[in-house]
């Protein structure tokens, strides 16, 4: 028996057939049959007319060992090397056998590369101690981690990752989405590098240099996008007391009041970088990650870099500032320093600003509330902007959410060539007037009035 249709992984997977053998030709690769015999046994081979004339048959490999795509990939090459190449013989199409490699070995040879340039794969302590990344997918994927990386599936990895349980419960929670989220973002990009895949990996040499047949993760639900439990979809709003207990303490040098230990309040920079975020709405890492050269004075623009989105790839952000920003800034022993590499906010020994949970419990402290995080301060001044009747459209460009032209019906080029700049001083940017007002409205709420915010 001997049929043409379009072959699929799951055709392929579970076709049977109670005659002692059956050819199905593939409809999109030409002279590519699949073979299945009685007992169950699968096996891709070739039918091509050779340099002769004559038809021939090259046999490719048994099925699993050998992949649908990877038989595709065989037969076009075979193609190549007779009808392009002109070899009487084509190149061996023999697949390498599957390495006896682990998961877990896998990640001995992938941390030392990563480490190079991630620091969150490389040891927090002594050399014997653990990268944070390689903690976490050891404690997700536990039950997969001395299995063959080349046995395993998609399938096999979801399995693991939806019956993943806490360690240690936190208030009193019965699941860990948060910290599955995590791993399967971790090791997603270990398995594209062992497999050569992706814009990063695909590339010669940027890859491992035996390229493994592993799965991508990128089909496994996350658990986290539906877990209201999670940071991302907290709805913590402050109220008036608390934003007039909280915005006085963030200044630059550090309230003795807030004053954190081993650290003196010239060198901490913390309440200053969260008062500039509560001004910018902008996220922890761009505060963080922004230097001096960051910061155009002459039009009051902060570049952002790296400005995070739904598609995992880093782009930039032109914000203007209001004046209580750049007035922050100039406070800053930084602005006079001249420095442009020189991070704006750094942490004591001039490197990037970290532990903002530290920071944020002092000022709770300090300020006797509680229960808020950095995020939730980014929340307040949006919901603030709304209060104060700022078009939503400018509160989403102020926050940068989406593009802002993808709502005004026109292309998506119009954000390369409209920037946001002050080539018109006359001229207001309708964010400056909206973070201006914000600024204004916290002023009132710390001078102990709430009267609206005049036009």
């Amino acid at each position: 028996m001997n049929t043409t249709q379009n072959l699929t992984d799951k055709l392929v997977q579970n076709i049977k057939t109670d005659k002692s053998r059956i050819q199905i030709t593939d409809a999109k690769t030409t002279g590519l049959k699949l073979r299945v015999s009685r007992s169950g046994h699968k096996s891709f081979a070739l039918m091509i007319r050779g340099n002769s004339g004559k038809n021939e048959t090259f046999t490719i490999g048994s099925y699993p060992d050998v992949s649908l795509k990877k038989a595709r990939e065989i037969a076009i090459q075979i193609r190549v090397d007779l009808k392009i190449n002109g070899e009487h013989k084509p190149t061996s199409p023999c697949v390498a056998r599957k390495e006896k490699i682990t998961l877990r070995q896998l990640l001995d040879e992938v941390q030392p590369s990563f480490a190079k340039t991630k620091k969150s794969w490389r040891p927090r302590g002594s050399a014997e101690s653990s990268a944070y990344t390689r903690n976490t997918i050891e404690r997700v994927f536990g039950p997969l981690l001395d299995k063959q990386v080349e046995s395993l599936t998609a399938e096999g990895f979801g399995v693991v990752a939806n019956a993943y349980k806490p360690v240690r419960p936190l208030n009193g929670k019965t699941t860990a989405n948060g910290q599955v989220s995590r791993a399967l973002s971790y090791l997603s990009p270990v398995l594209d590098w062992a497999a050569h895949r992706g814009r990063k990996f695909g590339k010669i040499g940027a890859g491992r240099t035996t390229r493994l047949d592993v799965p991508e993760l990128r089909r496994i639900h996350d658990p986290a996008s539906d877990d209201p439990t999670i940071k991302g979809k907290r709805e913590r709003v402050l109220n008036v007391e608390e934003i007039a207990a909280i915005v006085p303490l963030l200044q630059y040098p550090a309230p003795l009041k807030i004053r954190r230990r081993n650290i003196l309040p010239k060198n901490d920079y913390g309440p200053a970088a969260m008062r500039f975020l509560l001004l910018t709405l902008a996220r922890r890492e761009e505060v963080a990650n922004t230097r001096w050269r960051d910061i155009d004075f002459t039009n009051g623009v902060w570049t952002k870099y790296e400005v995070k989105d739904v598609t995992g790839r880093g782009r930039s952000q032109r914000l203007p500032l209001s004046q209580s920003a750049l007035g922050l800034l100039q406070t800053l022993p930084g602005y006079s320093k001249g420095a442009r590499d020189a991070f704006v906010f750094p942490n004591r020994d001039g490197g990037k600003l970290d532990n903002w949970n530290r920071i944020a419990e002092q000022i709770q402290k300090g300020s006797k509330t509680r229960d808020w995080t950095r995020h939730d301060l980014r929340r307040t001044g949006a919901t603030l902007l709304e209060e104060l009747q700022i078009p939503v459209q400018t509160i989403e460009a102020i926050l940068d959410h989406t593009n802002r032209f993808a709502t005004a019906g026109v292309s998506g080029s119009a954000g390369h060539y409209m920037v946001a700049t002050r080539i018109l001083n006359q001229t207001e940017d309708p964010k400056v007037v909206a973070l201006n007002k914000l600024s204004a409205a916290l002023d009132h709420i710390v001078d102990g009035t709430q009267s609206p915010v005049s036009e």
